[in-house]
């Protein structure tokens, strides 16, 4: 994989959050247009305080304005010309770091899982190809984690996990925790989980 091209985990935020990589690009040119002739720049931006990317318009010398705001990427107008001239590589390391400083608070390790509700986030590419999971624990879609949280309950404790505890299962778990679900991440993932010897039971269909 080249700098241009996107890690699977990346486009998996930005369906996340956008619905789509094509539907980030549509909504990043569509503010673009609607600045008319005025100056500044596109930021695409990581808020810790809710796990979630969202685009801003801004002057080139203006940081994120609700204070907690990672800048992943700027873009110069014209925005549409700059989308496929973008070096990936970088952008998705900001954003590894961004999720990681802001989910240090909300891991789960194996013996804090107890009676928990689990939830599988891996991506679906990978649970489709997966043979075990954790015993109980049911697939959610981290890419369309916008139409399931409401679904969660509030009053009991939830603990997502991915392959291996990095930004899939921690961004989900903020997404979550955002949205008032009492949320964390496993720490290490299900590969660590196994690593230990813990129990697992053959996958499940997905929902």
């Amino acid at each position: 994989m080249n700098g241009t091209e996107m890690a699977p985990a990346m486009a998996l935020a930005l369906s996340a959050n956008f619905g789509g990589v094509e539907a980030w690009r549509e909504a990043a040119v569509a503010l673009d247009h609607a600045q008319g002739g005025s100056g500044g720049e596109l930021q695409l931006v990581f808020q810790a305080h809710d796990g979630r990317l969202v685009n801003q318009w801004a002057a080139s010398d203006v940081s994120p304005a609700d204070g907690d705001g990672v800048v992943l990427l700027t873009l110069q107008r014209p925005v549409a010309q700059g989308l496929d001239r973008i070096a990936w590589d970088p952008v998705y390391e900001r954003y590894q770091h961004a999720v990681e400083a802001a989910s240090v608070a909300c891991g789960a390790t194996h013996d804090d899982v107890g009676d928990a509700l689990l939830l599988d986030v891996r991506r679906a590419g990978v649970f489709e190809k997966a043979a075990v999971q954790l015993p109980g624990a049911r697939w959610c879609d981290p890419g369309t984690v916008a139409s399931w949280a409401a679904t969660l309950p509030t009053d009991r404790e939830v603990v997502v996990y991915c392959v291996y505890g990095h930004e899939v299962g921690r961004a989900t778990a903020l997404r979550l925790r955002a949205a008032g679900v009492r949320a964390r991440y496993l720490k290490g993932g299900i590969d660590g989980w196994q690593a230990a010897g813990r129990p697992l039971q053959a996958k499940q269909a997905s929902p």
